[in-house]
């Protein structure tokens, strides 16, 4: 019995240090993602992760099946998109994803939140109102791991 104690606590903590948490991106980086508008024809979809749980495991995003960048906790990361459908998807202990139809020139947040699982974190996708979005996206740093950069 303390043989397996040993072992399952040793695979825990191999799994915490090969998913070391996410880095910030520099201030001036992060202040700029923060402040942008998206271009004529285009929609601006942030993908904010504002919650510490499972901090150092790391969610993989993509956008149509191509990668836009990878969050930790109170980190986000952004893509700029055309108007139209997309899929965008959140890889944790478990796969996630939402079809959003992006009108130009407006602002999308999206929320990964994270949640207890098997093994590490498990997640599921939600689109925010504007107004909880900008609030959630204020306590989240940019991912140093974000395509758009």
């Amino acid at each position: 019995m303390l043989k397996s104690a040993h072992i399952i606590g040793s695979v825990l903590i191999l799994l915490t240090v090969s998913n070391c948490g996410v880095q910030k991106a520099s201030l001036e980086a992060e202040t700029k993602a923060k402040q942008l508008s998206p271009p004529n024809g285009k929609a601006l979809v942030y993908i904010i992760r504002p919650n510490s749980l499972g901090s150092a495991i790391k969610f993989k995003t993509d956008c149509d099946n191509k990668y836009i960048g990878t969050t930790g906790g109170k980190r986000f990361i952004y893509t700029i998109q055309d108007a139209g459908e997309h899929k965008f998807a959140s890889h944790a202990e478990n796969d996630d994803a939402i079809v959003i139809t992006l009108e130009a020139e407006k602002i999308y947040y999206i929320e990964q939140v994270p949640m207890m699982g098997a093994v590490k974190a498990r997640n599921k996708l939600i689109v925010l109102a504007e107004n909880a979005g900008k609030e959630r996206l204020k306590k989240c740093k940019l991912s140093v791991d974000c395509v758009e950069k």
